[in-house]
C-alpha cells in the first residue's frame, strides 16, 4: 500500500478516464467545489479535481471556507505559502503515483483569485510536474525567502486572465509586467481580458485543446 504525500482534501468534481487532467485552486473563503465551473469550462470533457486548502476561514467556531495563506494579497505569509505550495507539489506527485506505471499524464492547474496566485507559483516551483496553467484574476507575490523561479520554466504554457474593471494604465502595466517576467522565465504566455464574475467558457477551452498534454517518464 503507498500512503499519499499529500494531506490535502479534493473533491472530484468530473471523475472520468480521459484528458486533460485538470485540477482547480479555490479563491480565499471558498471550497474546492465553488470554482467548479472553471474546471469545467477547462475541459468539459476531461477528468477534472477540485483541490482544497488546510487552513480554514472561521465564522465564531464555524468553517466558512478555506484559504490557501494568511496576511496581505500581495505579501502573503511564508509558512502557509510555504506549506501549501509544498502540499500542492506533493499532490501532483500522488496524481502521478495514482497512474499506471509507465507515462504519467500532468495536469494543468485552474486557479482562481488567491488560488491563481498559487497556481503561479507552483509553475515557478515545479514546472516539470504540469502541462499547462490557467491563472484569474492572479499575480506573483512578495514572499520572504522565496526566490522563483526555482526551475526553469522551458515553455510551460501559461494563460493570465484579467478584469477590465477599473483596470487603469497600473493595472495594464502590472499585467503585462508579469507576462513579460513569466516569459523571461521561459514560460509561453497568453494574456487575456474578461469580465470579472464570468467564467470565459470559450476562452478556457479552446486555449487547453491547443496545448499538447505533457507525461513524465519512469526514467524522469
Amino acid at each position: 500500500m503507498v500512503r499519499p504525500l499529500s494531506q490535502l482534501i479534493y473533491s472530484r468534481i468530473q471523475d472520468v478516464p480521459a484528458s486533460p487532467r485538470i485540477i482547480t485552486l479555490h479563491r480565499h473563503n471558498q471550497f474546492a467545489p465553488d470554482v467548479r465551473g472553471y474546471g469545467l469550462a477547462a475541459a468539459p470533457n476531461g477528468r477534472v479535481i477540485g483541490l482544497e486548502s488546510f487552513k480554514g476561514v472561521f465564522a465564531a467556531r464555524e468553517i466558512i471556507g478555506y484559504t490557501w495563506y494568511l496576511g496581505p494579497e500581495l505579501q502573503p505569509s511564508p509558512i502557509f505559502f510555504g506549506e501549501n505550495l509544498a502540499e500542492i507539489e506533493r499532490f501532483l506527485w500522488d496524481e502521478i503515483d495514482r497512474q499506471p506505471a509507465g507515462n504519467a499524464e500532468l495536469p494543468f492547474l485552474v486557479g482562481v483569485g488567491q488560488g491563481g496566485i498559487m497556481a503561479l507559483g507552483a509553475a515557478a516551483a515545479a514546472p516539470d510536474l504540469l502541462s499547462g496553467v490557467i491563472a484569474i484574476e492572479a499575480c506573483l507575490p512578495i514572499v520572504g525567502g522565496w526566490n522563483p523561479p526555482l526551475a526553469p520554466l522551458d515553455g510551460l504554457p501559461i494563460l493570465l486572465v484579467d478584469t477590465p474593471e477599473g483596470i487603469g494604465a497600473e493595472r495594464v502595466l502590472a499585467g503585462e509586467s508579469l507576462r513579460q517576467t513569466l516569459s523571461d522565465w521561459g514560460g509561453t504566455v497568453t494574456r487575456e481580458i474578461r469580465p470579472a464574475g464570468e467564467v470565459p467558457a470559450d476562452l478556457l477551452a479552446n486555449w487547453t485543446a491547443a496545448q499538447p498534454i505533457r507525461f513524465r517518464n519512469e526514467e524522469d
